[in-house]
């Protein structure tokens, strides 16, 4: 009797310290699968990214773009017209609208007449107006006509810093601003002159990153091509020759391979990882129409680059403005399914029911059917419904989306059942926060989901 006595003693005592989430085991399975969903999905940081001066846009889009040059930022020494900018650019209507901005200052934009874009300010305190070497140049090359400054100048890198210090005090941690390409060097910000005086060596144009990397540690940003920088700090690259075959595939050929400079022949690192932490982005060559890339004969050669690069968004050069249900949506769509990140679930299992007071174990099987992750730390929450569509409790989850890379990945998830919490049967939901406005931000690939954009999966029975 003393035997069975300490046995049955033992059983018990392991029996009261089973976890919750085993004990609610003992109800059994409920599986759920969401049926899944091709639509094209309406998300953020992704997608077309068209002019932000431009309004004749049909296709959706949550992102615009906006070349800042250096003239209209600050016209008089020390004073930044910002208010003006904005105003240009149209900063408040998008806000609006909830559409994030992609920036790009720039000093030099060729064109068809002679501009400059550099504030006269700075000319003249350079010594534009002496023609001289150190100063600049005012060129005319097959990209246009327009003044080149000489990036070398100690004091255009000096102004410049300031000028970054004060674009960094105005929109440092701005959530309405989602990506900032490091232009400020080259023809249209692209890292690449065409004139008589030499390009500067990386000793030099690293001058022109680090008041970036001051200024916007936490932001998105991204270079023309890898630089040993670019590499060192993780940023995002961006190819503003996307679509056209020859330019991509060298574009391709620098991040895998790496490659040597044919401006300063410096070697120039690999770096074909990136997109696992950083964006790609870019916009649709002007060597064709937009319309050649969006057909029959053509369309899967520009989802094969979007695949290759892990690109996100394209723009200001983009299809945002093709007519809806024109010949070229079908085209369209399924590029726009590619790109970026699409999240889904295939499949999600919990206990049918749970006590009060206990934690209901999730385990759900997402797929990210797109070529990128998402890059921001945005929350995943799981949550009750009851019989009537109110949310009855919640919880955030610790669980880094930024991780989930194309593919396949389970993920393992609770949800704390309140000591009150009526009995019944209630449906769990998921959803993923922007943590600005802690509302669901991110629309999934499959159906259920509810006005508040939070996803309906399988019911879940609280007992007492």
């Amino acid at each position: 009797m003393k035997i069975r006595s300490g046995l049955y003693s033992v059983l018990l005592a392991a029996f009261c310290i089973l976890p919750s989430s085993a004990a609610a085991s003992s109800y059994g399975t409920a599986t759920y699968s969401p049926k899944q969903s091709q639509d094209v999905l309406k998300n953020p940081y992704m997608g077309l990214a068209p002019d932000s001066r431009t309004s004749n846009n049909e296709q959706e889009h949550t992102l615009v773009y906006a070349n800042l040059t250096w003239r209209m930022l600050e016209p008089t020494k020390g004073d930044y017209a910002f208010d003006e900018v904005e105003d240009a650019i149209r900063f408040e209507e998008w806000t609006e609208k909830d559409v994030k901005f992609i920036l790009r200052i720039v000093m030099d934009l060729p064109d068809k007449k002679s501009d400059m874009e550099i504030p006269d300010w700075l000319y003249n305190e350079i010594g534009g107006d002496n023609d001289h070497f150190d100063d600049g140049e005012w060129y005319r090359n097959d990209y246009g006509k327009g003044y080149s400054p000489n990036y070398s100048n100690p004091l255009i890198i000096k102004y410049h810093k300031e000028l970054i210090d004060a674009l960094g005090e105005r929109y440092k941690d701005d959530p309405r601003i989602a990506f900032i390409q490091l232009g400020s060097v080259g023809h249209w910000g692209e890292w690449h002159t065409d004139t008589s005086i030499p390009f500067p060596a990386t000793e030099i144009t690293d001058q022109y990153v680090q008041p970036y990397l001051d200024n916007f540690p936490d932001s998105m940003l991204l270079m023309r091509r890898p630089h040993p920088v670019a590499k060192e700090y993780k940023l995002g690259l961006f190819n503003d020759m996307f679509g056209n075959k020859e330019d991509t595939n060298s574009y391709l050929s620098w991040i895998q391979k790496g490659y040597v400079s044919w401006l300063t022949k410096e070697k120039m690192p690999a770096m074909p990882d990136f997109w696992k932490y950083a964006p790609s982005g870019g916009e649709f060559s002007p060597s064709d129409s937009l319309t050649s890339y969006f057909t029959r004969s053509s369309i899967n050669q520009v989802i094969s680059q979007a695949k290759a690069s892990h690109i996100s968004w394209l723009g200001p050069n983009t299809p945002a403005r093709f007519e809806k249900d024109s010949d070229q949506q079908e085209y369209l769509d399924r590029f726009l399914n590619t790109i970026g990140y699409r999240f889904s679930i295939t499949k999600e299992t919990h206990a049918k029911a749970v006590e009060h007071g206990d934690s209901l174990a999730v385990t759900m099987d997402w797929q990210n059917r797109g070529v990128a992750p998402f890059y921001f730390p945005w929350i995943l929450e799981l949550s009750l419904a009851d019989e009537d569509g109110e949310i009855v409790t919640k919880t955030n989850t610790d669980e880094d989306i930024r991780k989930w890379l194309p593919g396949k990945k389970t993920v393992k998830q609770s949800l704390e059942i309140p000591d009150n919490l009526p009995e019944g049967t209630y449906t769990l939901c998921v959803a993923i926060l922007d943590p600005h406005t802690e509302e669901p931000g991110i629309q999934f690939a499959m159906e259920g989901k509810r006005p508040d954009g939070r996803y309906t999966l399988g019911t879940v029975q609280v007992r007492d």
